[in-house]
């Protein structure tokens, strides 16, 4: 039997290099060669333990760019002209499996209308294939594989726009927080763009890419008066260790209008300081792009996943920009470094380069 290498996680922060089957090719999918995977902050979420499994062992990585291998006997591109050799992105529910060498696919592409649901074990239903682009020549590896984390945002963000003129508030300026906050400022016309991070590189970052002004937390508790904001996208990770006054999903609901939307992003399976008084008093509407295929269905995604693609190809999103580290995965050691350091670097985009 082929084998290939893959990170397993085993438990929270326990990881391994472990040889494993390679996967079969579907019948109506494909066999991916993997060429490179973005690290995600759900993939640190999982590590990190704030996240978990159905079970162990898992492998990580979802943010993901391969090369077509195989091909099913049963496959359907429906007028997207698949061969070996062509470059894959595909975007999945709470998918794992991309720190491998190979991993399989069942598609859907943009304009496409199939589905394979199944009742998931956490409280939502999924789906057995995913949303896919086919990769242009114009669009490099690195960039490519930022196509996943652009659909992501983009489905929150076009499942709950602002409004024009809103006065909109970036909760984090890590990759989503950057992407999220590019697109609403240079497509969506709204008033004001800012954003607010613990970090001061990733500040000067955010204010090079799209924020009005970037604000350290505690400038914004001290220099802007509650009620200001109509919109507010929240793309911060777990927080942990912060007191209630200064919890920075508090201190963004009292800068809130009342009757504003806040779009939640991140996942985490840990309680978070969400203020129900503070909801209640000024109506806040809390809403996201939801999970669960029965409201959110995987064609519609693969719809999203096509505008992504282009989000980059235009430098609506500068995924050039995005990138700080590109790691070969043939260094273990250093990619565990990576992921146990991943919340204290000033860093963006780590990719995992998988080529030769």
């Amino acid at each position: 039997m082929e084998t290939m290498k893959a990170v397993q996680l085993l438990a929270p922060r326990k990881t391994v290099l472990a040889d494993l089957p390679t996967p079969k090719t579907p019948a109506d999918g494909l066999l991916l060669k993997t060429r490179c995977v973005s690290i995600c902050s759900t993939d640190i979420s999982f590590f990190e333990g704030h996240l978990f499994p159905s079970e162990y062992p898992v492998i990580l990585g979802h943010e993901y760019l391969g090369e077509v291998v195989d091909i099913g006997a049963e496959f359907d591109g429906a007028g997207v002209d698949i061969k070996i050799g062509d470059r894959i992105v595909y975007w999945g529910q709470t998918d794992f499996g991309g720190f491998a060498e190979y991993r399989s696919v069942r598609p859907i592409f943009s304009g496409q209308v199939k589905e394979d649901v199944f009742s998931a074990d956490r409280n939502f239903h999924d789906d057995r294939r995913a949303a896919a682009v086919k990769i242009p020549d114009e669009l490099s590896d690195l960039e490519a594989s930022f196509i996943e984390p652009v659909t992501g945002a983009l489905r929150s963000i076009l499942a709950n726009p602002p409004s024009i003129g809103d006065k909109v508030l970036i909760l984090g300026t890590g990759p989503i927080g950057v992407i999220a906050g590019s697109v609403i400022k240079r497509l969506l016309a709204p008033n004001s763009v800012v954003s607010v991070d613990t970090n001061p590189a990733r500040n000067t970052f955010a204010e090079q890419q799209f924020s009005d002004r970037a604000y350290l937390p505690d400038e914004l508790i001290e220099t802007v008066e509650e009620g200001t904001y109509d919109y507010i996208f929240d793309a911060l990770p777990t927080v942990e260790g912060v007191s209630e006054d200064k919890d920075p999903r508090r201190v963004a609901m009292r800068k809130m209008k009342a009757g504003g939307r806040y779009i939640l992003y991140g996942a985490s399976q840990e309680m978070q300081k969400f203020d129900t008084w503070l909801m209640l008093a000024k109506g806040i509407n809390i809403r996201s792009a939801p999970f669960d295929v029965t409201h959110f269905p995987m064609h519609h995604s693969a719809n999203v996943i096509a505008s992504a693609m282009q989000m980059l190809l235009t430098g609506i999103v500068d995924g050039k920009a995005l990138l700080s580290t590109v790691h070969k995965f043939d260094d273990y050691d250093g990619l565990v470094d990576i992921l146990e350091s991943y919340r204290t670097t000033t860093d963006l985009k780590t990719i995992v380069d998988f080529r030769k």
